[in-house]
Order: C-alpha cells, then structure tokens, then sequence
C-alpha cells in the first residue's frame, strides 16, 4: 500500500518552568534547584494519506497471481479458468477493506461427442476485518460477502444432462478460498505500520536543532502511539496517528538518547486531535538571556524631575529562585545599582517579565535601599518594563524549523 507523504499540521505550545543559570557575580545564598515536572508529555500528530490506485495496483496483480492457478473440477470432469474483465475495485473504511473482483468463468467439458464450452461473469465481494494490537501485531480475517452471478455458464447438449448448478456453485467454493488468502496476504503486506513506525522512531533518537542562532534543540522521547480508523473518499483514504512522547527543550545540545529496541504500545482513539502540540520543559542559559537585558539597559539614562541616573557595565546573574540585575550606575547618585525579582512568564504573550522588582544601591561598598524617586516612581517602572523580553520570535523560529525538519523526515515516508 503506498502511503503519500504524511500530512501534519503543528500547533507549538510552550510551557516554561524554570530558567537554569550560571552566577556572573556575587550571589547571596543559593536556593535549591526545585523539581521540573516529569511525564511532561507533547503531542505530535500525524495525518496521513493512502493512495488508493496503488492499493488497487497491489490487490489487482495479486489477484492475477491467483487465477493463474488450477481450478479444474476434477469430480465434475471439468476444466476451469478465471479471469478479471475489469479491475477489482478496493475501499477502506475504518477497520475494514472492500475488495469487489469481477470474474470470468471459462467453462470446459469434454465428452464423447464435443468439446464443451461456455462462459459466465461472476462478482465477488470480499470484506477484511483488521486489527493492530498494543504489541504492533496485525491481524486480518478475509471472508467472501457475498456473490451473485451476472451470467451464469450455459453447458447443453441433445441427450446430455450437465449439473450446471453444482459446477457453478464447486466454481464459487474453489475460487473463493483461493481469493480469501491471496487478499488476506496482501493486507498483510501492504500495511505495513509496524515497520513505518520503526522508522519513524528512529528520527527521534537524535536531538533536533531548532535554532542554530540560539543554539536551541528539542529532544523527543515517543512514549505511547494511538491510531483511529480510517475515514474513505474517492481518491484516498485517510487517518490520523497520534504519538504522545516526553520533550525538552534546551540551549545546549543534548546527548543522543539510546535506541528503543521496541515500539511503544498503540491503541485505537477515535478521538484524535487535529494538530501537534509540544508542551516544552525549557532550559535556558543565562548567557542567553544577557544579552537582551544588556541591549534593553545597558548604556540607557533614565530620569525623575531633576534627576537621572546612566548605567553601564551591566552584568546579570541568579539562582533558582531570583534573577539580579548588578550595574553600575552614574549621574545623581553613583555606585552600584542592583535590581532583583523572580522571573515570571506570561503563557498567553509569550512574555518573561519581573514585576514588584527589588532595587538596592551600593555606595562605598554599603548596600542601601533605594531612595524613593529612584526606587518607586518613574525610573523603577521603565526599569521593569526594560527588563521584559518577548520569546515571540524565538518560538516562529524554533516552530518553522521543527516543521521544517519533520517534513524532511517523517513527510518522506512511503508505506508500501
């Protein structure tokens, strides 16, 4: 069965929940690394379509297979020979496929008196039931519908009484099992999930690099796969697979995870979502955020009244719990600013942000609480607004290329 490329939408959502860093300066005293969530679990979806003229191609020649056989009926004295007027018409719909096979029936008697010949047009229905247990194992049961005689084999001759209706019915008998396995065999054949899967499991054992700007890698871990039914239309037939794996995201690239020996287990749902979602577990750096809160103040003046106040030298740090701003600072006062809060992230912007921020002024190597018009006027909220920064654009970036490279990947599989 030749599967055209797999079709997949993908919707990224992130989910962020610690920022992990490196100290620049002094820090105060070291909060424990809290505990990141496991089991966080990212949804990739992919929609596939079947090509149904090479299914029909795969069924039609395996069918020609057949009627090359022998399907005389020795107890009648009869020879028989089967042929397709036509090609055989072939439809899925959810678990099931429909192969109807138009028949010609070549009827040859020999007597004493003549050589005997007739000809008949039978159709046959067939329906195979398939399933795909947890374990990947498929199994298929092939069974004729039904059958009716378009026209049936005329055999007559003056004194010579034929048993038509016997010959007819040991014609069906024979040819139905025949056709049973041989339709049995190619389901098998074609539908090849098991080994396709494989393969696809095999693109996740590497990290995906999703920026190069950023140095930014997903890695996923597939953990569980579901299939539903497959929905008929004219030309294709077409279904969803869901894999839900583990993922992360960081800023350095990670070691490569060990192969997986098996397939996760997979089960039927028909109640798939439309479009990935990747809910991410982020490892940033914090020489990744510095240079944005650098660009953001580093060099900038900022003013209240008559006063005002420049920064430079501008160095970020933290531990699990605070991020710090540490710069220093010259016009009204001078000396050392430093500006702390906990980091924050808004799931609908898209936004880091700190508010209610800390700022403290370190004078002659004494830390002092800012002064008023420094520390809750004018200056303190362009300071928090500076100390925002959007992930906006990182997230297009990181999303085109994830689409990017799964369409490489897994878009150019062909299940035959």
């Amino acid at each position: 069965m030749n599967f055209n490329k797999c079709l997949y939408s993908l919707g990224l959502c992130f989910t962020i929940f610690v920022i992990s860093c490196s100290t620049k300066k002094q820090v105060p005293s070291v909060v424990k690394a809290p505990e990141l969530p496991k089991n966080f679990s990212t949804d990739l979806i992919i929609n596939y379509r079947i090509d149904k003229s090479g299914l029909k191609d795969t069924f039609n020649n395996a069918i020609s297979e057949v009627f090359k056989g022998n399907f005389d009926l020795p107890e009648y004295d009869v020879k028989l020979t089967l042929s397709k007027p036509r090609p055989a018409s072939v439809e899925i719909e959810g678990k099931s496929v429909l192969v109807v096979v138009p028949i010609t029936v070549n009827v040859l008697k020999k007597t004493f008196l003549a050589d005997l010949t007739a000809k008949g047009t039978l159709e046959m229905s067939f329906v195979t039931d398939l399933d795909i247990d947890s374990l990947w194992n498929m199994k298929t049961t092939t069974k004729l519908g039904y059958h009716r005689w378009i026209e049936k084999p005329k055999l007559s001759i003056v004194g010579l009484n034929l048993p038509i209706e016997s010959i007819s019915d040991a014609a069906i008998n024979r040819s139905k099992s025949v056709i049973e396995s041989s339709i049995d065999e190619s389901v098998r054949e074609s539908f090849t999930l098991k080994a396709k899967m494989k393969e696809t499991l095999a693109i996740f054992a590497n990290p995906i690099q999703v920026s190069p700007d950023l140095n930014a890698w997903l890695s996923i871990k597939p953990e569980k796969f579901q299939i539903n039914k497959v929905l008929n239309s004219k030309m294709v037939a077409s279904g969803k697979i869901h894999i839900n794996a583990l993922s992360s995201f960081t800023t350095y690239k990670p070691a490569p995870t060990p192969p997986q020996n098996t397939l996760p287990k997979v089960y039927w749902n028909e109640n798939l979502p439309d479009s990935s979602v990747f809910r991410i577990v982020a490892d940033i750096k914090m020489a990744d955020i510095n240079p944005i809160l650098k660009a953001n103040l580093d060099g900038k003046t900022f003013t209240e009244g008559d006063k005002s106040i420049t920064l430079s030298n501008l160095i970020t740090n933290c531990d699990y719990e605070f991020l710090r701003v540490v710069t220093d600072v010259a016009g009204t006062v001078n000396g050392q600013l430093i500006i702390s809060g906990k980091p924050k992230y808004n799931h609908d912007t898209n936004m880091f942000y700190m508010d209610n921020i800390d700022i403290k002024l370190r004078t002659k190597n004494v830390l002092h609480k800012a002064a008023a018009w420094l520390g809750e006027g004018k200056i303190r909220h362009e300071l928090e607004n500076k100390m925002k920064f959007s992930i906006n654009e990182t997230l297009a970036t990181v999303q085109k290329n994830i689409d990017t490279q799964l369409k490489s990947s897994i878009m150019t599989i062909i299940w035959k």
